[in-house]
């Protein structure tokens, strides 16, 4: 294993729209060469959608019914659908071509995903990285759908991601659910009819299950420990635990204020990726 280090971080219960920010504040200092190569875990201050970066709210999602259940919703800045964090782990990483990931999204996408691979295996899940065709479920949910850099155990997609690539560093960010939540997700999300909505939650419980489906005792904390050491395996250099730079945490204040309290901004050119 390489002496350099990369920087693992455990940032807590964040409110929703912080969790974005933090992230993009994270790359940002990235591309600058301020922080090293980091991977982050984090939890919500409570349930939350994040939304795909140019997915359509109105069409969508019921917001209504998100208010009513007090679930706010945050755009992120990578691609894809939308993801419903609750019993959960969130992940990112932030990294770049200097640091040996390959050129081309999937290839970079199939590299890192040897850390949730690795991950896995920690927890006694053996996975592997689908080959099917793409697949699209009738659905806003991120996980109704599947592509061939999926990450699947027995058939059934376990991990969803997404990226977003800056200059030649790249965000990627992703969801491992632990704990089933999909009946009361997809009550927030759009159907022209329960009947439709019934038929998507049948095709999505065919297509994906939860980390518990796996491992029944898997805990939050043996989630997050198995992906520091599953990442630090497979890039072979160690993902030493840090904390966010001050300057981290004052961008990530002023990202929230200028663009992630609000659903309405996508407008920068940015190449996105989602899994």
């Amino acid at each position: 294993m390489q002496t350099a280090s990369y920087r693992f971080l455990h940032t807590g219960q964040q409110d929703t729209a912080l969790n974005m920010a933090i992230d993009e504040a994270i790359l940002l200092h990235h591309i600058q060469g301020k922080v090293p190569p980091t991977l982050r875990v984090f939890q919500w201050k409570q349930p939350s959608i994040t939304l795909g970066r140019f997915q359509s709210i109105e069409r969508e999602i019921l917001l209504d019914v998100c208010r009513q259940r007090y679930v706010p919703l945050v755009r992120r800045p990578t691609g894809g659908r939308a993801v419903y964090h609750r019993d959960e782990l969130t992940y990112s990483i932030v990294i770049g071509k200097r640091n040996g990931v390959p050129s081309g999204i999937v290839p970079a996408y199939a590299y890192l995903a040897q850390g949730l691979l690795a991950a896995l295996q920690l927890l006694g899940v053996q996975a592997e990285i689908s080959d099917e065709r793409v697949h699209k479920n009738p659905s806003a949910a991120c996980f109704a759908s599947s592509t061939q850099a999926d990450l699947t155990s027995d058939g059934y997609k376990l991990v969803g991601s997404a990226q977003v690539w800056k200059d030649e560093s790249l965000l990627q960010q992703g969801s491992l659910p632990i704990d089933d939540r999909a009946p009361e997700f997809f009550e927030m999300l759009r159907f022209p009819s329960p009947e439709a909505r019934a038929d998507a939650l049948a095709l999505y419980r065919e297509k994906a299950t939860p980390l518990h489906t796996f491992r029944p005792d898997a805990t939050w904390d043996d989630t997050a420990k198995a992906l520091q050491r599953g990442f630090s395996n497979a890039l072979q250099v160690e993902f030493q635990p840090g904390e966010l730079t001050d300057s981290e945490w004052d961008l990530a204040h002023q990202l929230v204020e200028e663009k992630y309290s609000k659903l309405n901004w996508r407008k920068e050119r940015v190449t996105l990726i989602s899994s």
